[in-house]
């Protein structure tokens, strides 16, 4: 049996694989912390019997997809609420759907005192608690180890109320990725970094090369151009070889 359109279709089905990846990277340029997935593939060989005797076909597998977990530039953004995470590390949220995992670190305050991430998710502290800022702190400085002081109206001395939260994981490619660049820690362990950094003042930005993932879309689609090529020149090859099988029937 010819096994060309099916080895074709194979690389097309990996090459549609890699341009979703791409263009959810692509999406996500801007978005805060953000880490960029990848894809890895593989090919399977398979003993094909044919008129010529046996030969092998190699397929192309999706064979899975990985977060890449490299940081990301450190932007400066003079908010005493943002915060970077240096090196590895996440900061966790509380959402409806649970505790989540993030290395957005753009912080404000709620209406009710509450540190929260953007969308209004309090952010934890390290025995994922939340975090209250006092209505009459001035001003809020956060230390290399996450401990937050604030100054009070009328105190001489700032005070610490708390420390924000640094987890990692002894399985982070298990974490499970979600949106706005959070991950679901279900399948893996988290636990207290007890020498994560923190750097306020700042935020990390994305880890996508725009330019990078740009390239790789322009060779996607030279490279599915390609193969498409191939796929209707076997098939019209297919065709006239029956054309001329019924005429000389």
């Amino acid at each position: 049996m010819d096994t060309s359109l099916y080895v074709n279709l194979s690389y097309q089905s990996s090459l549609q694989r890699r341009l979703e990846l791409i263009a959810n990277n692509i999406a996500n340029v801007n978005t805060a912390g953000f880490k960029g997935e990848r894809v890895m593939f593989d090919d399977v060989t398979h003993k094909s019997a044919g008129a010529a005797g046996t030969a092998s076909v190699s397929f192309v597998i999706d064979r899975a997809s990985y977060t890449d977990f490299n940081t990301g530039s450190i932007t400066q953004t003079g908010n005493q609420f943002d915060v970077a995470v240096v090196g590895e590390g996440f900061l966790s949220v509380e959402t409806p759907n649970g505790i989540r995992y993030t290395r957005d670190g753009r912080m404000n305050v709620s209406p009710n005192g509450v540190l929260v991430n953007l969308d209004g998710s309090p952010v934890l502290g390290r025995a994922g608690e939340q975090i209250q800022i006092p209505e009459q702190a001035i001003s809020v400085a956060i230390s290399q180890s996450g401990t937050i002081s604030v100054q009070l109206e009328g105190e001489p001395q700032p005070i610490d109320i708390g420390t924000i939260g640094i987890f990692e994981f002894d399985e982070p490619q298990r974490l499970e990725r979600e949106e706005s660049g959070r991950f679901n820690a279900e399948d893996t362990f988290a636990v207290n970094k007890q020498d994560g950094q923190i750097q306020q003042f700042a935020i990390e930005s994305s880890n996508i090369n725009p330019i990078k993932e740009i390239i790789k879309l322009m060779e996607l689609s030279r490279a599915y151009t390609q193969v498409s090529k191939s796929s209707s020149d076997i098939h019209d090859q297919k065709k006239d070889s029956i054309g001329r099988l019924s005429k000389n029937s």
